[in-house]
């Protein structure tokens, strides 16, 4: 029998404590994770039942919006859908123009510094917006707030990558070299190779500096995306979804294939075959019965993907899905990952790669709240009884007409049954043959009696005024004028639609500016542009730097939007105010810029922005304002003949030497006593 020796025992013994202590943590550590998994399954549940009639009025909403209505309306107009459109175009027209000014902590020595990183801010700004599509979502999300009566929308800070193929190569050759060294060794040895070390040493540099390169960026940039209200689930600790901000932890929910699951997650994969199974939820065009209160609807009804549980769904309804609920936790600054009917985490909890100022990347808009309610009411709910009057005196009407069809009647006695269906079947100039029995035709045929139709009784005007009320629109907006209106009565009901949407377009001026801010502090971020990119999107005189903390962003400039840069552009009435005052800006730019001493280029520069604005301000964004203006001259260039000065009744000179101060008026002659000499 071999015996070990006692140092070789002792090892073996403490690499035995070691592997059985590396396994109790990982069951322990098993055990804390499915923990967790299921309290955060029950904060879920517990949160979705308690919030279950709010989405049953999403469904209900919707139909308004769709058009479903009760089949006892034979006559349905959706003026929901409408209204929910034109107050979207009006509301959200375009993406907001950002507004960056210095903070009012900035000292005068760092003023200027400042104007120049807001100027490149606001340009980098516009174009994140743009490649990122913020339109698209941002137009669904007032949408969504008119319908339902709150919108969620997304905004996150995105960087994706791909290996690059012919650095991946170079790898690939430079690791054969390495594989190829070995052989050299044998060869040194017989005196015809070169040093092998050498040659390691410079492999290895060269594949190192390879496998930095072959990480090519794809997209680096920012992405919104719309979310649905049943898809985001606030924690209860706040009385109401207006506070969302300060809420413990937000949760989002997405569904994602199958097939990609198991793709994403391969350690998974005999896990994620229990999970529960979501499928597309079937719709019909006519969903019976209709339901006009809460009660009658299921808070199903609201979701687009249901799970195989759910009456009329199964795996014959396309492909399965899984559902993703992504929570982010402001309490720990965590994000956990988590789907119906699996005990772990997805993915093990991680924390966002871009620090903000605000911690969730969400971002809600509701135009209507109520005191002491958790959910906002929508404009559907508020006029719900008025939209059934409507349908109800349309159809009321339609009856009407339809029992007043002009009909006649004949005397039996007098007229056979055979000769009244000739009569009825006749067709136009037709010659009928009847026996009458010797009486004449007004005798044997009259007329039957109808109600007539009052129109007062079947007047809408009433209840359109109402909606009207209720949904912020005058006549002009929504093409119910009656008579003719002129261009000043139409410019005064814009000006009541806007007062009236002013409380609309305040709070989504609001969120935009949030949204604005969100987006300087990760775009100035370590992970965000480098100064590389910014001059990329904002031209090489751009002035950025990543900042640290995003605290110091708020520091350096303030971030905002301009108000109702996001609506339709000014009306008539607002550009024949801008043109009353435009000459007398004009003019005190010119003296203003002589008192202080300004050189022509910086008056001409504040000349280019009135221009620019004016441009601005006819809402036509096909007109190119920087292509009529004329650009500084270089350094020797002689003017054109007969040109103008470059203000008017300076004379030319250095752009960048001041001007020369107003001329003093000449004093007027004192007169002289006696005759005076006539003019020569």
């Amino acid at each position: 029998m071999t015996m070990l020796p006692a140092d070789g025992l002792m090892d073996a013994m403490a690499a035995q404590d070691a592997a059985d202590a590396e396994r109790e943590a990982e069951a322990q550590a098993l055990l804390q994770e499915e923990a967790d998994v299921a309290n955060w399954h029950k904060l879920l549940k517990e949160s979705r039942d308690f919030d279950c009639d709010a989405r049953k009025g999403y469904a209900l909403d919707r139909r308004y919006c769709r058009n479903l209505v009760d089949e006892a309306y034979n006559v349905s107009v959706p003026i929901a859908g409408t209204y929910v459109n034109l107050l979207t175009s009006f509301l959200y027209a375009r993406d907001p123009e950002p507004a960056v000014v210095p903070a009012e902590s900035v000292g005068s020595s760092r003023v200027k510094q400042a104007k120049e990183v807001g100027r490149t801010l606001e340009i980098v700004i516009a174009s994140l917006w743009r490649k990122g599509r913020l339109k698209h979502s941002m137009d669904a999300m007032v949408r969504s707030g008119l319908s339902i009566g709150i919108g969620w929308v997304k905004v996150a800070w995105h960087r994706e990558t791909e290996r690059d193929p012919m650095t991946e190569q170079r790898i690939d050759d430079l690791r054969k070299k390495l594989q190829a060294v070995a052989s050299i060794e044998a060869e040194l040895a017989e005196g015809s190779a070169a040093n092998p070390d050498l040659l390691r040493a410079q492999y290895n540099q060269q594949l190192q500096a390879l496998e930095g390169q072959v990480e090519q960026v794809v997209f680096n940039g920012l992405v919104a995306d719309f979310v649905r209200g049943e898809d985001i689930q606030v924690s209860m600790d706040v009385a109401t979804l207006k506070d969302y901000t300060v809420a413990p932890w937000i949760a989002h929910r997405t569904f994602l294939p199958y097939e990609d699951g198991l793709a994403a997650y391969p350690e998974l994969r005999e896990e994620l075959s229990k999970a529960e199974a979501f499928y597309h939820a079937k719709r019909g065009r006519d969903p019976a019965p209709f339901a006009t209160a809460q009660e009658g609807m299921s808070e199903s009804d609201a979701d687009v993907f249901r799970n195989a549980t759910a009456a009329g769904q199964g795996s014959d309804s396309g492909p399965r899905f899984l559902c993703v609920w992504e929570i982010w936790d402001r309490r720990t600054g965590m994000i956990h990952t988590v789907t119906p009917g699996l005990r772990r985490y997805l993915r093990a909890p991680f924390q966002p790669d871009q620090a903000s100022t605000r911690f969730y990347p969400f971002f809600q808009w509701a135009p209507l709240w109520v005191d002491g309610e958790r959910h906002p009411q929508s404009l559907v709910d508020r006029s719900r009884s008025l939209l059934d009057e409507y349908n109800r005196t349309r159809t009321n009407y339609r009856e009407h007409r339809r029992r007043a069809i002009p009909k006649m009647g004949f005397d039996r006695g007098a007229l056979e049954v055979e000769d009244a269906l000739k009569l009825e079947g006749a067709t136009t100039s037709e010659m009928v043959g009847l026996d009458l029995k010797g009486q004449g035709s007004r005798e044997v045929l009259f007329p039957i009696q109808y109600n007539q139709i009052d129109g007062a009784l079947y007047d809408t005007a009433p209840i359109r005024s109402e909606l009207e009320l209720i949904w912020g629109i005058q006549e002009a907006l929504s093409s119910s004028i009656q008579t003719a209106k002129t261009a000043t009565e139409a410019d005064i009901q814009q000006q009541g639609t806007e007062s009236r949407l002013g409380y609309s377009r305040d709070s989504l001026d609001d969120l935009l500016g949030d949204v604005a801010q969100f987006t300087a502090e990760v775009a100035m971020s370590p992970a965000g542009l480098s100064p590389d990119e910014a001059a990329e999107i904002a031209g090489p005189e751009a002035l950025w730097f990543n900042a640290p903390l995003p605290s110091l962003v708020s520091a350096l400039v303030s971030v905002d939007i301009r108000a109702g840069s996001s609506g339709r552009p000014a009306s008539n009435l607002r550009r024949q105010q801008w043109g009353a005052i435009l000459p007398q800006l004009q003019e005190a730019v010119v003296t203003i810029g002589q008192m202080r001493g300004a050189t022509p280029l910086d008056i001409a520069n504040s000349l280019e922005q009135l221009m620019v604005e004016t441009i601005e301000r006819t809402g036509d964004t096909s007109i190119d304002a920087y292509s009529f203006i004329p650009q500084v001259p270089a350094m020797g260039a002689m003017p054109l003949p007969g040109a103008a000065p470059a203000v008017g009744g300076l004379p030319m000179g250095d752009p960048q030497q001041p001007l020369p101060p107003p001329a003093e008026p000449a004093p007027a002659p004192t007169p002289i006593a006696g005759p005076v000499a006539p003019p020569l």
